[in-house]
């Protein structure tokens, strides 16, 4: 499918689906961000165009099978001292001629080269699609993760200001048992102190926030506005499953990579292309026709000769000598431009052989080429294999300690907000001062960050191991 109609196609879908925001700037949904990205970018486009010109080359090398036809016309002029087309004997004078001629030439034999062209096409053209595919696949890794930023910073926001509201709170209570004498200064200014560093950190979380979203829409490839956002509705708590055994994962991977696929063609296209080089060491068979016919305007003068008497033997006039006589009668009317052209048919046929013998040793030296080509060609998928191995062992190693964070973090949240209820308690009664509760406030608030981290961090690793696996990701 050429290009243009394979864009139209997905900006169609994208509509439909609702890819492109209306004028109400409504929050674009996970879903939304990767289908506009893919659409947008510009690495995509040009794998687009690769496969058209693969595929282009592919129907060429197809079409190299077919005989070539060429027809040839030519209109000439001759002066002086020329053969007559018709009698063939020098005449002095001035020749128009007309000749038209078509061959025709086709390939019986080469050494199987135009075949394994063909099927060496055909696999840089399915390998092209994958790389395309994997383009598209590590672009949506890259949507998701900046994706769950937005929705991470976003909470963090929530974290941040419910601190400030807590510190307002906790200072207007402070200012109140101030004025009755059950707090001193020192409290007052413990507390205020707190409520600077907090503002502190909601400016500095909501910066995130934005360059978050900057992030995400430069991976969308679309201008950056003020009134992007996302869609905050969705359920991005993690699912507390087993991780599933690393090498199912791998096995699964292997299967479903495009990357690995397109390395596996790319290793086959290669085979092919050593199998095109040994081609050259057959012979190669042609076969030639040819047709053709000409018009001379020379051939429509016509020159009779008759015997007539010419003179006498010197000294003896009874002696009479007898010569040719040659008289030239204009036939021009006897011959038409097309009869001529009927009458001059004239074909040939021909089948060659061409045998290799010694050129530059170019054969051989073409095939070792090939031969190493195709070690890098092995060496390269067996590469891609282990780096994606490499990935999902990364992944996996993370997404383990991301879910015992996860469980620790639940644990270290319930415990802390605990223990600060009790410190809040204490401090109304006049039990604990200023400083004792803003330190057991600060852990609270470290640990409701840790239980964020540890959740976006499982939920992103969790989401990427079964895409790794061709489960689609969603939320």
């Amino acid at each position: 499918m050429p290009p243009l109609e394979r864009k139209i196609i997905l900006l169609i879908s994208l509509l439909l689906s609702g890819g492109y925001i209306s004028a109400q700037n409504a929050p674009w949904t996970l879903k939304q961000c990767i289908d506009s990205a893919i659409f947008n970018n510009i690495t995509i486009q040009q794998d687009i165009n690769t496969i058209e010109l693969n595929r282009i080359n592919l129907k060429q090398s197809k079409n190299n099978l077919l005989p070539t036809i060429n027809g040839s016309l030519s209109q000439n002029l001759s002066l002086g001292r020329l053969v007559n087309p018709i009698t063939d004997e020098y005449e002095t004078g001035t020749v128009w001629s007309t000749a038209g001629s078509v061959s025709v030439t086709q390939n019986l034999f080469d050494g199987l080269q135009l075949l394994n062209t063909i099927r060496q096409n055909e696999l840089i053209h399915r390998s092209s699609k994958f790389d395309l595919e994997d383009a598209k696949f590590n672009l949506t890794i890259n949507i998701v993760n900046a994706y769950l930023q937005v929705l991470y910073t976003s909470e963090a926001i929530k974290i941040a200001q419910n601190q400030v509201s807590a510190d307002s709170t906790l200072l207007q209570t402070t200012s109140d048992m101030e004025y009755v004498g059950k707090k001193t200064e020192s409290d007052m200014l413990t507390v205020k102190s707190q409520l600077a560093s907090d503002k502190y950190t909601v400016v500095n979380t909501i910066s995130q926030w934005k360059i978050a979203k900057v992030s995400l829409q430069q991976f969308i490839n679309i201008p950056v506005s003020e009134t992007f956002d996302v869609d905050y509705t969705a359920s991005v708590d993690p699912a507390e499953k087993k991780l599933d055994d690393i090498n199912n994962i791998y096995s699964q991977s292997l299967s479903f990579q495009p990357i690995v696929k397109s390395y596996a063609l790319k290793t086959q296209s290669v085979d092919y292309a050593l199998k095109v080089a040994k081609g050259a060491y057959y012979p190669q068979l042609i076969f030639k026709a040819n047709a053709g016919t000409d018009y001379s305007k020379q051939s429509s003068n016509i020159t009779t000769s008759t015997l007539e008497n010419i003179g006498y033997v010197q000294g003896n006039p009874s002696e009479i000598v007898v010569g040719n006589v040659s008289e030239e009668t204009n036939g021009e009317n006897n011959q038409h431009f097309a009869t001529q052209l009927g009458e001059n048919v004239n074909g040939s046929f021909s089948i060659g052989l061409t045998v290799p013998i010694l050129n530059y040793l170019q054969v051989r030296n073409n095939v070792k080429k090939q031969r190493v080509n195709l070690d890098n060609a092995v060496l390269s998928e067996e590469l891609t294999k282990v780096n994606l191995r490499k990935t999902i062992e990364q992944v996996y190693t993370t997404a383990e300690n991301s879910q015992a964070q996860y469980t620790s973090a639940n644990e270290e949240v319930e415990a802390n907000k605990a223990a600060y209820d009790l410190s809040v308690v204490k401090f109304h009664e006049g039990k604990m001062i200023a400083s004792d509760l803003i330190v057991q406030k600060n852990s609270y608030q470290k640990a409701l960050s840790d239980y964020l981290q540890a959740k976006y961090g499982l939920l992103f690793n969790t989401k990427i191991l079964d895409y790794y696996r061709g489960a689609p990701i969603t939320f």
